[in-house]
């Protein structure tokens, strides 16, 4: 069985019909919301939509969960207690590439794995080698199968949702970057959430590596203590390390690794264009991995140098009037929406306006306070709006019922030189499709300000 009909779970179907696996897809929306039913059916795999109640689990050998379906839901429940096996897609596809731990890189955190994800692969990539960025980005590993050359390296995100249902799965470099709270409306609780990022750590041997932030206490307990158990060699790429590791650091021109002796890994910070200590600490991130696969700084400079960020990741939308557009709608967490607000704040001489709310996935929006220091006003939108009128007494909040009036609102504050900030630190769902429609909505409004101002810029 295969739980879900999204990207993983075709991945996982189209991979299982392959092999000859006879296959039933499970999903718990109706039919006419999943465009991929028709293309299921002509893999040979049996449907079931609107639900899928335990009773399917008759005859069952495997389940295959796909990330966004919680580990408590009934069949999954069901399935554990009739001792079925139930893997996540990343379990199954690790397995159905032969398990090829020496050849992935995975990465984990809160904030920063797409942009360390596509840095590296194209460092990977400038030096010649092959590669493919895939997992919680891109195609998902499953996808792979078939043609995963023997001289090629994954380079995979991985996502807490993920690493809760591995088995086997092992990475040769693991990444761990700063770890705050986020999904708490999947995980149980915090340590939940926690104990799901350390799993990337614990199938690893003396042979792997752990590259941590060194920084983030939370990151560096989890990494710590997996290295204690499993002698895997750890290389933090900030804050302090012990006097015999090796230690890469950020300085004010470049990227070095402490080994003993300093080898520069990156010698120019300039080479990324991209504004923000995160970005920096992510081309570090990167930087450190690539080291360690023995990439040569000149192939690192220059992905820094391509690096143009990620769609929906602070990406310029427009200017209307001397006021700049940003849409940063792919920021999910608060900590992400912190990290976009100090990244732009030396950049808005008019202050910035704030778009913010949707679904909250863990913390408290008061969290952001101490950040705010160039926002002039909040325009709140979706499910909690009215809790970020509460929560919130440093600046003044609006509460907006839609995307449409928060972008006039903020607009109608803005003065030149200044910013209207979309980074909501919450996810999309109570309003939208998905973070890239929100984005893409927010960009077609800035369209419309622009043609109703006449294109002034």
């Amino acid at each position: 069985m295969v739980l879900g009909a999204g990207a993983s779970g075709q991945a996982a179907a189209r991979y299982l019909c392959g092999i000859g696996r006879r296959v039933l897809v499970a999903d718990s929306r109706p039919e006419p919301a999943i465009p991929a039913a028709s293309a299921l059916r002509s893999l040979g795999a049996r449907v079931h939509f609107g639900g899928h109640p335990p009773s399917l689990l008759a005859g069952m050998a495997l389940v295959v969960t796909s990330p966004g379906v919680p580990p408590r839901v009934d069949i999954l429940r069901a399935a554990r207690r009739e001792g079925i096996p139930v893997w996540g897609e990343l379990e199954l596809g690790y397995r159905a590439l032969g398990e090829p731990w020496d050849r992935l890189v995975a990465v984990t955190g809160t904030k920063g794995k797409s942009s360390v994800v596509t840095l590296l692969a194209e460092a990977l990539d400038a030096q010649g080698t092959p590669v493919r960025a895939c997992g919680n980005l891109g195609e998902p590993l499953t996808a792979l199968a078939g043609s995963f050359g023997p001289d090629q390296i994954a380079v995979v995100e991985t996502s807490s949702f993920q690493l809760a249902t591995i088995a086997r799965f092992r990475a040769h470099v693991a990444v761990v970057l700063e770890v705050g709270q986020d999904h708490l409306d999947w995980h149980p609780d915090l340590a939940d959430y926690r104990r799901s990022k350390a799993r990337l750590l614990e199938n690893q041997t003396a042979t792997d590596w752990v590259v941590g932030d060194g920084g983030d206490p939370v990151a560096h307990d989890l990494a710590t203590a997996a290295v204690r158990a499993s002698g895997a060699r750890w290389l933090p790429f900030a804050g302090p390390a012990g006097a015999h590791d090796p230690e890469v650091l950020l300085d004010s021109e470049s990227v070095l690794r402490r080994d003993g002796e300093e080898t520069r890994v990156l010698a120019r910070l300039s080479a990324l264009r991209l504004p923000g200590r995160h970005q920096a600490k992510n081309l570090a991130a990167a930087a450190a991995a690539a080291s360690v696969l023995g990439v040569r700084p000149d192939a690192i400079e220059t992905a820094a140098a391509r690096f143009s960020g990620l769609p929906h990741a602070l990406e310029e939308a427009g200017s209307v009037a001397g006021v700049r557009f940003i849409n940063d709608s792919r920021a999910t967490n608060l900590q992400a929406t912190r990290a976009a607000v100090e990244a732009l704040s030396g950049a808005a001489g008019g202050g910035i306006q704030l778009i913010l709310g949707g679904i909250l996935k863990g913390g408290r929006f008061s969290d952001l306070e101490g950040s705010l220091g160039r926002v002039e006003g909040i325009q709140a939108i979706g499910r909690t709006k009215a809790r970020i009128a509460t929560e919130i007494s440093s600046v003044p909040v609006e509460v907006q019922g839609t995307l449409e009036g928060a972008v006039a609102a903020a607009f109608a504050r803005s003065r030149p030189g200044g910013i209207v900030l979309l980074s909501p630190g919450c996810s999309s769902f109570d309003l939208f499709e998905n973070y890239a429609d929100r984005g893409t909505r927010f960009r077609a409004l800035v369209a419309r300000l622009e043609g109703a101002q006449g294109g002034r810029r």
